[in-house]
């Protein structure tokens, strides 16, 4: 596993971890970042967040999407604390600009 560091909005850096596309990397809670790579480094496709429950098969079809779009790296940062991965995220998705925006539902995280 690799570490970098994506930057959101606000400056901010967070430090993802990539990850085996392959691996159970869904399975914890946090925030997961599709990319391609790019001329100038990484093209973030999507960016997803990750509930922690057995069986969430969001994440997964996020990627799948990102995927149709060239995305092959899959990056995770773990987040336990539900209110912050949520201000994580959005400093992420504003900051970012991906091809790919979540819709408002997903935006509402599971207690």
């Amino acid at each position: 596993m690799r570490q970098i560091n994506f930057r959101g909005w606000s400056g901010q850096a967070y430090e993802f971890k990539r990850v085996d596309p392959n691996s159970a990397w869904a399975a914890g809670p946090g925030i997961a970042i599709f990319a391609a790579r790019g001329a100038y480094g990484w093209r973030v496709v999507r960016i997803s967040c990750l509930q922690g429950r057995l069986h969430d098969v969001q994440p997964i079809w996020a990627f799948a999407e990102a995927q149709r779009c060239g995305a092959r790296a899959v990056f995770v940062l773990n987040e336990a604390c539900r209110d912050r991965r949520q201000g994580i995220f959005a400093d992420l998705e504003s900051g970012l600009n991906p091809v790919f925006v979540e819709p408002k539902r997903e935006h509402r995280l599971a207690a």
